[in-house]
């Protein structure tokens, strides 16, 4: 199986994960990868605020002298929960806002921690 292939299967594999409903591959610069964003969302755009958010939460808790575990955003109907994958990419996963997060967010962790992305 080809590397993006199994990367793929890596991305449908959180999909999979109960509340998820889209899961995307993005670049630390903002690029789109592959994935699954929002019905109606545009990637381009979906990918480069995601990364513009996680980036500045990255920043803050530097300055708060932590780490970042994950970032969440509480929304209406929905969370949107970003996880760091490595040294160039991150996800952007959307949930139905009724799951556990922490336990969303470390599936997800460990699920791409299985897969070299630095593609």
């Amino acid at each position: 199986m080809g590397e993006l292939a199994h990367i793929r299967n890596v991305l449908d594999e959180i999909k999979g994960l109960e509340h998820v409903s889209d899961v995307s591959l993005v670049s630390r610069g903002g690029l789109y990868i592959m994935g699954d964003s929002p019905k109606g969302s545009h990637p381009e755009t979906f990918s480069a605020m995601n990364a513009i958010m996680i980036g500045a939460a990255e920043t803050t808790s530097a300055e708060l002298k932590d780490g970042l575990r994950y970032m969440m955003i509480k929304l209406m109907e929905k969370d949107l929960i970003l996880v760091g994958a490595g040294t160039r990419y991150m996800l952007a996963i959307v949930t139905d806002g009724l799951g556990d997060n922490d336990n969303i967010a470390k599936s997800a962790t460990q699920i791409i921690g299985r897969v070299d992305i630095n593609i």
